[in-house]
């Protein structure tokens, strides 16, 4: 077959696994990527000691990820790809997760054993009662109905639909049941009474624990990846501007306002809404009004390099509570050592919010601040042991799933389709919650597609 030129949109995640498989079948391909680095919100971040402000550090660096990122073992083939790409850097990694509370760490995912030891009997009656009361299913049109069918009304008032509501943005009653995991797996009428009466050990199958990480960041994988693509196949600083399109096909592609370029075949890995906006000429206004009503949500991200062995044990916390502006914690040194200096470690807060959100358009001194001060409703904290801080902003971090959106997404797809020589793939392109596992699995799809046609 003769080499197919192939331009893809976006040199994140879902661009750089849709080019290692476009490498891997030989085609002539080009991925534009707007910002100075690929890899987009899948990138690990250093800071270097001597650009500290505080203290001159010992020996070694500060790394964190763009987000709480993990590697799961979900499909062997893509476990064995990136196995092949990282060799001994990817590392097995066992660290809990924990909810705080109301003063208390829960283990997460939620274990009834866990929750026998710090609940109230009152509490945990109640628990009950609406177990058995649930024990028939009923029909859930949102979140709210689905959590509360599944897992009682003061389970899922005080663990998962205030945490929702933080995570995304939107009142649990307005998002789709698409939203649920089954991170709250075996929370049932007959392990409670098991774990209540006996005190059964906890199931490790239940926690979230155990899962691949690279040794110096999950941003290794994407290293990795553009190492395997080659530099001559990653164009960065060029921003899609235009779409130009005539009788159903792609024909130019507009780069940083003012390079044309003509378009072949067009993988498109950028948020659905943004791609919409960019076709020219514009689509029909009903699918242009669609478009306005779906959301992504942005994540701020709160640094803190600290003067201190460790914060905590747990790969992530996750805060539920609204005294806390920040969604989840994580700290990297607990997923591998290398990710901080000897005796120091890194922190990195989540603070979902939208565009015009007072935290997204914060001072880095007033948000420093505030996070801080919430901080120490946890565990107690000096000043004094801060090294660093920083804020990073991440805009289109993941897609909000409300309720109807499928049929909304279906119609602008639907539309994205009828171009011949255009294929949708990712997260933001397909308005899917993907993992990165997913992302692997879809570019290899989205190339084999091409490569039969």
């Amino acid at each position: 077959m003769e080499p197919t030129n192939l331009h893809i949109l976006g040199g994140g995640p879902a661009g750089l696994t849709t080019g290692y498989y476009a490498k891997k079948h030989n085609f002539n391909f080009t991925i534009f990527e707007a910002g100075e680095h690929a890899g987009g919100n899948c990138r690990t971040l250093k800071i270097k000691g001597e650009n500290c402000k505080f203290r001159i550090l010992q020996s070694g660096d500060f790394r964190f990820d763009t987000g709480a990122h993990r590697f799961h073992d979900k499909d062997p083939q893509v476990t064995e790809e990136v196995r092949t790409l990282l060799g001994n850097d990817l590392m097995r990694v066992e660290a809990p997760s924990e909810i705080f509370f109301e003063g208390k760490f829960y283990q997460f995912p939620l274990h009834l054993s866990d929750l026998t030891q710090k609940l109230e009997t009152k509490t945990l009656l109640k628990i009950m009662w609406e177990q058995l009361h649930n024990s028939r299913k009923k029909y859930a049109e949102n979140f709210t109905d689905f959590a509360i069918n599944q897992y009682g009304k003061t389970l899922a008032e005080r663990f998962l639909l205030n945490y929702s509501e933080k995570l995304w943005g939107a009142p649990s009653h307005s998002l789709s049941t698409t939203i649920a995991g089954n991170r709250l797996k075996g929370l049932d009428l007959r392990s409670f009474l098991r774990s209540a009466l006996f005190g059964t050990p906890q199931n490790p199958n239940h926690l979230d624990g155990s899962f691949f990480y690279p040794r110096h960041g999950i941003g290794m994988i994407s290293d990795k990846l553009c190492e395997f693509i080659g530099k001559r196949h990653i164009k960065l600083q060029h921003r899609i501007s235009r779409l130009i399109h005539k009788d159903g096909k792609i024909e130019h592609i507009v780069l940083n306002d003012d390079i044309e370029i003509q378009a072949s075949t067009v993988i498109n890995t950028l948020p659905l809404t943004l791609s919409i906006r960019m076709l020219d000429p514009s689509p029909p206004p009903e699918l242009r009004a669609i478009a306005d009503r779906i959301k992504y949500r942005h994540l701020m991200l709160c640094v803190f390099c600290l003067n201190r062995e460790a914060f905590s044990p747990n790969a992530s916390l996750y805060f539920p509570g609204e005294e806390f502006p920040f969604t989840r914690l994580y700290e990297p040194k607990n997923r591998s050592t290398e990710m901080a200096p000897k005796g120091q470690t890194v922190i990195v807060l989540e603070l979902p919010c939208y565009s015009d959100d007072t935290i997204w358009n914060m001072s880095e001194a007033a948000l420093q601040t505030k996070v801080w001060e919430a901080l120490q409703n946890v565990k107690t904290l000096s000043s004094e042991e801060i090294i660093h801080h920083q804020t990073y902003k991440l805009p289109f971090a993941y897609p909000v799933l409300e309720v109807g959106f499928e049929e909304r997404v279906r119609h602008l797809v639907k539309y994205f389709e009828t171009f011949k020589n255009l294929h949708l793939t990712g997260r933001n392109s397909l308005f899917r919650y993907l993992h990165l596992h997913d992302l692997f699995k879809a570019g290899k799809e989205v190339i084999e597609k091409i490569a039969n046609v």
